[in-house]
């Protein structure tokens, strides 16, 4: 019998997600305001894309184990979905904006065919001569996380389907398994973020197969774990710029987030607050997309270094992303029925017929 996520742990992770998001937007308008430490001295947005990392892990996995009769194929098509049903639109409403309207840099067809097969901030440029390097789309300067995003779901799902892959599947995954591995490891050696995808994923194993365990469990060793940030933050603290990527730091962030998540097991959330976190998580992704491109497009009309004008700024790009995952981010389901459907419907039908002719 495995470990369900509970209501009170689902909103909670919904309003994590949703506060990250929000962290991020203010993180990199505040950065820009004189005199403020948020985003500057302390960029807590930095934080909140670990915490995104944290959670992808978390959650990818947590699906998959406790899914029964799931396939790589599958696996693939609701990665693909999620990603790109608003990501391309993305790159688009970052091109009207930062190239067509504000005259920055176009990109070139090599930049754009990056940006589409998720190669934009990975190390092949680096690590391998001849490989021309990929300009950041627009300057929109969070895209380099969906490509490690991309890269660890496909690493992920070789690693989890490969004994039950079928022939097609495995030749599918030998093509991928190169590329993934290299984004995978440059972000584990070199960069650490990748370790925090990993937790999230081994948290979620332990809180799929542990027992169960409630919050006077955990508050011993959350309180214990808030005085290891603190302290880590007090040791960062000495730099002029907090790294937000220190390796312990990110520990500390992970093991924290999962000692939430057990204690949130029988934690009863009031309705509105439920909505609350659940529409924020909605919006979400479509935020943390565009953000940059609005914002930068805000500051041309408004004063964005004065305190106010920063939080009028950030209410526009929600606003702007609200309308954007209303029209869009639920049509990612819309989008895995139909891939599904069409390439692996077909493939169900020839095996019942295969099987109705052996007997």
């Amino acid at each position: 019998m495995i470990n369900r996520l509970s209501i009170g742990q689902s909103s909670m992770l919904d309003a994590i997600r949703a506060l990250a998001a929000f962290v991020v937007l203010l993180g990199h308008t505040f950065s820009l305001v004189p005199d403020t430490w948020f985003g500057g001295e302390m960029p807590f947005q930095s934080l909140a894309v670990v915490i995104f990392f944290w959670l992808s892990g978390f959650l990818i996995a947590y699906q998959c184990l406790s899914k029964t009769q799931y396939s790589f194929s599958e696996y693939m098509i609701d990665r693909f979905s999620r990603i790109y049903v608003l990501y391309v639109p993305g790159l688009i409403i970052t091109f009207l904006i930062c190239i067509v309207l504000l005259g920055r840099v176009p990109p070139t067809a090599w930049d754009s065919i990056g940006h589409l097969f998720q190669l934009q901030h990975t190390p092949f440029a680096r690590m391998i001569d001849g490989v021309p390097p990929i300009r950041i789309y627009g300057g929109n300067s969070v895209l380099w996380t969906i490509a490690i995003e991309w890269w660890l779901y496909v690493f992920f799902g070789i690693a989890f389907f490969w004994r039950s892959m079928g022939k097609i599947e495995k030749a599918l995954a030998m093509l991928m398994a190169g590329p993934a591995t290299l984004v995978v490891g440059y972000f584990t050696v070199w960069e650490s973020v990748a370790w925090e995808w990993f937790l999230g994923a081994a948290c979620a194993a332990i809180f799929v197969y542990a027992p169960k365990i409630g919050w006077r469990q955990a508050v011993i060793p959350l309180m214990a774990v808030v005085a290891g940030i603190l302290w880590r933050f007090q040791k960062l603290s000495l730099a002029s710029h907090v790294n937000m990527y220190d390796l312990q730091l990110l520990i500390f962030t992970g093991a924290g987030m999962m000692l939430v998540v057990l204690a949130c097991k029988n934690l009863h959330i009031p309705s509105p607050l439920r909505w609350m976190a659940a529409k924020g998580a909605f919006v979400s992704y479509a935020l943390y997309l565009t953000h940059e491109p609005i914002r930068v497009l805000v500051a041309q009309y408004i004063d964005s270094s004065r305190v106010p004008n920063a939080w009028l700024s950030a209410l526009i790009c929600t606003l702007f992303a609200t309308v954007l995952a209303w029209l869009l981010e639920d049509k990612h389901v819309n989008v895995r029925v139909w891939l599904k459907r069409k390439l692996l419907a077909p493939k169900e039908e020839l095996v019942k017929v295969q099987a109705t002719k052996l007997t």
